[in-house]
């Protein structure tokens, strides 16, 4: 299968729709931050998101969270729709997106540099005290990496430019400052370690008031 690399990223707009109980509240999902055009994942085929919009969808239950995402208008000029194509994993993140520097390429959830969006939202490291994978880590304190403590999304454009998927979580996000952010990466989401290769872009994403600021007693 073939990889779907960004040669060029811009400004992607979109929105952001919380959904939960009796209400909906609205969250602000900025532009769309342009992070890096010099990855080492290198492919013949691209995809520019400059014209692109974007919508998520968060609704809320008591325990559990189902996310949708729904970008449009990208630029799928060139690429041979023939042959299957690797999605982009994206993953939701704690903290915002800072423009300017997006670091390490091969960075992991653990070792996520400063000046970006945080590591992966992990509901075992948030909520559990659990820490992700690392050299100085004991077995029974390491936080499972996987879609039941994760936010993942595949991101794969049709013919039309448009990119869908959903997921459904079993738990509610927890945050404290109301600052996330929703992180498009070069490769597809290796089921084993969450890693997707270099962040190639970032929706801020504002949930204030949405989830829950500290775990529930």
């Amino acid at each position: 299968m073939r990889r779907i690399t960004k040669a060029a990223l811009g400004g992607l707009a979109g929105c952001a729709l919380v959904m939960g109980g009796t209400g909906v509240a609205s969250g602000a999902l900025s532009d769309i931050l342009k992070i890096r055009e010099d990855s080492q994942d290198v492919n013949t085929s691209t995809v520019a998101l400059d014209s692109a919009k974007a919508k998520i969808t968060i609704n809320k239950g008591p325990v559990s969270t189902t996310f949708k995402i729904r970008v449009t208008g990208i630029d799928v000029t060139g690429i041979d729709f023939s042959e299957p194509l690797d999605p982009l994993g994206s993953h939701l993140h704690t903290g915002r997106c800072v423009e300017g520097d997006f670091g390490n390429p091969s960075a992991t959830p653990a070792t996520a540099p400063g000046g970006q969006a945080g590591p992966h939202y992990n509901n075992d490291v948030v909520t559990g005290g659990k820490k992700f994978p690392g050299l100085d880590v004991a077995p029974e304190d390491v936080a499972e990496i996987s879609p039941n403590t994760e936010v993942w999304f595949d991101l794969l454009p049709d013919q039309d430019g448009m990119a869908y998927d959903e997921t459904t979580v079993p738990f509610v996000p927890v945050d404290p400052d109301g600052d996330m952010a929703v992180v498009v990466h070069v490769l597809p989401t290796n089921p084993d370690t969450g890693v997707a290769g270099a962040r190639q872009a970032c929706f801020p994403l504002d949930v204030s008031n949405v989830f829950p600021t500290e775990p529930a007693v």
